[in-house]
């Protein structure tokens, strides 16, 4: 069995660096039964001339254009020729097995094509769940996939360069009826996982952009202090529609799925009622 991980880095300081190079090195250690291909996509087009050289044994990209979370892994994708990609942030540490768990289930449960590790190292919980809640069962930071998912789906859409990237996977999950498992026996760190944004300064790009009157409401006030948070917010709502919609449209796909129906996610879930 062949893992392909494409991991998205940029080179910029010896510390950025060695975290890559922890990554990489739990990525090979946890699974040795494992035929490995690493896949770097690199945002620094200077880094080798910085003085920072990765082992032979992964595979550098350096896109000449400017980074895009989805662009960047899709380049990443089509480099992969393993039987599962790993989509990875380089912020990760790996823990012994975690791609193994994930295979116990994918060979156990072959309906299911896309997989989620855990990060939750308390529970006790055993085996696996379906869903497709972000930060919950999707998880933007560390994706599995079996090769043959991309083509169904096609390649992700690079409208989404950072942020709201990973709720438009599940919803495109949900539209090509595509089950989605998070894997509690795999376990992988991630490091970042509880980072925060705080505005500071004017918030005069918000007369840059046409803002329904919801997002003032508290529950969606978080969206407006970041400038590439509303961007992204608002590219996802162009696509699905407003969060009322998108929730109504998700219990309705979920429900046809329950009963086998779900191939007519595709056509209704881009529906704008």
């Amino acid at each position: 069995m062949k893992l392909s991980t494409v991991i998205l880095a940029k080179t910029s300081s010896a510390e950025l660096f060695e975290m890559t190079l922890n990554a990489v090195h739990s990525l090979l250690d946890a699974d040795t039964n494992v035929e490995h291909e690493i896949i770097l996509v690199e945002s620094n087009p200077n880094y080798s001339i910085d003085g920072f050289e990765y082992p032979n044994s992964v595979k550098v990209i350096v896109p000449n254009q400017k980074f895009n979370f989805h662009k960047f892994l899709n380049f990443g994708i089509q480099q992969a020729s393993g039987d599962f990609i790993a989509l990875c942030n380089n912020d990760l540490i790996f823990n012994k097995n975690w791609f193994a768990e994930i295979l116990k289930v994918a060979q156990s449960q072959p309906h299911i094509d896309s997989f989620s590790p855990s990060d939750d190292f308390s529970t006790t919980q055993v085996g696996f769940q379906i869903g497709y809640k972000v930060m919950t069962h999707i998880k933007g930071w560390c994706l599995v996939l079996k090769k043959e998912l991309i083509n169904r789906i096609g390649p992700l859409d690079d409208t989404f360069d950072f942020y709201f990237a990973d709720n438009d996977y599940a919803l495109t999950l949900l539209q090509y009826n595509i089950d989605h498992a998070l894997v509690f026996a795999s376990k992988v760190e991630h490091l970042a996982k509880k980072s925060t944004r705080k505005s500071e300064g004017s918030k005069e790009y918000l007369a840059h952009y046409t803002i329904p009157n919801y997002l003032y409401n508290c529950d969606y006030a978080y969206v407006l202090e970041d400038e590439l948070s509303l961007s992204g917010f608002l590219k996802y709502q162009n696509k699905w529609g407003s969060p009322n919609l998108i929730y109504k449209k998700k219990k309705l796909a979920l429900l046809l799925m329950k009963y086998k129906l779900g191939f007519l996610n595709r056509y209704f879930l881009r529906i704008k009622f």
